[in-house]
């Protein structure tokens, strides 16, 4: 958000942060929808933030608040609407069997992570990701999607980015591990013409294999753009 962003000051940001959550909460809620339980939605949002790259069970959260697994389901929708996080759900190709499994919630502002530099860079860089394909979509008309990829075997990638049904990455994010991804290396083999990416924040040299190319995040980020991607193909 540009207002902590541009006092460049910690303590002013925390406060601000606090301040914007609080109104979202406590006014914002309770003005659009019919929900008084403000301090169990607070809850679910702390219980967000520890799981941020994580799939999110609505029955555990559930059990972790004592209330319905519908609530749940009810709450997140709310605060979908109101912008303060963002799914990021299974691909599959049979979309209402994506939407059924578990999903990724991120957060729109990456600041409300503090403790886990990892998470927060992993919401980081889906926030770009997610923006970069709204304003593809706004600009072209195509339809653009963001999922993760998950599975049997437990095996997973971080993020697929998706243009009119079909593939255009598939991403793994990385704080420091230069070490090649072995859910990239297993999930290019049923997505040959995607190109495969390893994001990596505390980065030393590029590196590349027949599969895969390992980039600093911030550079990725900075240059992505779907437009000549595509033209690129």
């Amino acid at each position: 958000f540009p207002e902590p962003f541009l006092r460049n000051d910690p303590k002013f940001a925390k406060r601000w942060r606090r301040k914007h959550l609080d109104t979202v909460l406590k006014e914002d809620i309770i003005d659009l929808e019919k929900v008084r339980d403000i301090k169990s939605i607070e809850i679910l949002v702390d219980l967000l933030r520890e799981r941020i790259g994580a799939s999110v069970s609505y029955s555990s959260l559930s059990r972790d608040i004592q209330v319905s697994s519908h609530t749940i389901k009810n709450w997140l929708q709310i605060l979908e609407n109101l912008y303060v996080i963002f799914p990021v759900r299974p691909y599959h190709k049979n979309i209402a069997r994506s939407l059924l499994k578990e999903s990724k919630y991120f957060f729109y502002d990456t600041g409300t992570i503090l403790e886990d530099k990892g998470a927060r860079l992993e919401n980081a860089v889906a926030c770009s990701l997610l923006a970069e394909l709204h304003y593809h979509e706004d600009t072209t008309g195509d339809r653009a999607g963001l999922y993760y990829l998950r599975d049997k075997d437990k095996r997973e990638v971080d993020f697929l980015t998706m243009i009119n049904g079909k593939p255009v990455h598939l991403i793994e994010v990385k704080l420091s591990d230069e070490k090649f991804s072995k859910s990239l290396t297993h999930f290019k083999k049923f997505f040959p013409e995607v190109s495969c990416i390893q994001l990596v924040h505390n980065f030393t040299r590029a590196k590349s294999t027949r599969e895969i190319r390992l980039l600093p995040t911030h550079d990725f980020l900075e240059k992505i753009n779907f437009d000549t991607i595509l033209e690129d193909r």
